[in-house]
């Protein structure tokens, strides 16, 4: 199932060890083409996420790169909502569509890491029925509605301030499984798959065209590298290989539709640098020659 190409957003987070290589990698993505800044969400102590390679707090890290890099758009992949204040939430959402004038994206997803849900009060079992009746509360606080569900309530009285800047609130977008794909379709969001090849993802995104989907988004770790990684490696979350690999890969990802990619370069300084560098200097314009204009 090939799509013709369009315009093949290409962004990053902004992993690294300190505050000056942040801001380092973030300066050479932008800079290089890569013109989106992406941050996860993580609770609690992770060695996997250690400071600024993923700790912090989403928003309050966004609101600070978008004053340093005003020219991008940013996005938060994903806020985990079983674990989120909703009303909150979607005060934090509409501050960044105002401060960023409209050039914010938040996805969504019911999260994964059961310890965190455990912390917080959430069965495991449950985080998909808490996800849903967050997402139907998110989507009317940001509407200036109310919303009385199982797990979230929205009054009736006041609506949240700041009212968002684009109309009905910033983009919101769904990731995770094939499970929160097929919620996407019913509600009519974007998707963002994670951590799959384009192999893996050619029957997802078969179904996401049949089921009528919109925009559909992938984020996926990178390394530049000597060679292709063998099948079980994509399982790791990651792409190594050569430029040219790479390069091939996004081709393929652009192939299935997905017209956006959050790419995780790395999570100290000069592994993050390293990467983007190699897709500022090597990728972005081999994409552009192939055809693939980029964001």
């Amino acid at each position: 199932m090939a799509v013709p190409a369009s315009v093949l957003r290409l962004g990053v987070s902004p992993f690294a060890a300190t505050r000056e290589g942040a801001l380092r990698v973030a300066s050479h993505a932008v800079e290089g083409g890569l013109d989106t800044l992406w941050l996860g969400d993580g609770l609690l102590v992770n060695p996997d996420f250690p400071g600024w390679s993923g700790a912090f707090e989403p928003f309050t890290e966004l609101a600070w790169l978008a004053g340093c890099f005003p020219s991008a758009r940013w996005g938060v992949t994903a806020a985990v909502l079983p674990l989120r204040d909703v009303a909150w939430l979607a005060k934090q959402a509409a501050t960044l569509d105002c401060l960023t004038d409209g050039g914010f994206v938040l996805a969504v997803a019911p999260g994964f890491w059961a310890k965190e849900l455990a912390w917080r009060g959430v069965a495991f079992a449950e985080r998909g029925a808490v996800f849903a009746d967050g997402l139907a509360a998110l989507r009317a606080a940001l509407a200036g509605r109310a919303h009385e569900g199982p797990y979230v309530s929205i009054p009736p009285e006041g609506r949240l301030a700041p009212e968002p800047f684009t109309p009905g609130g910033p983009p919101i977008w769904l990731a995770g499984s094939e499970a929160t794909m097929r919620r996407a379709l019913a509600e009519g969001l974007a998707f963002q798959a994670s951590r799959v090849s384009p192999t893996t993802l050619r029957p997802w995104a078969q179904r996401w065209r049949d089921g009528g989907g919109g925009r559909l988004g992938i984020r996926i770790r990178v390394a530049p590298g000597d060679a292709a990684p063998a099948g079980h490696e994509l399982a790791w979350e990651a792409l190594t290989g050569p430029p040219s690999y790479l390069v091939d890969q996004l081709i393929a990802f652009s192939e299935l539709g997905v017209s956006d990619v959050s790419i995780v370069p790395g999570q100290d300084d000069d592994t993050s640098l390293r990467t983007v560098d190699v897709l500022a200097e090597h990728v972005v314009p081999a994409l552009r020659a192939g055809g693939i204009p980029t964001g």
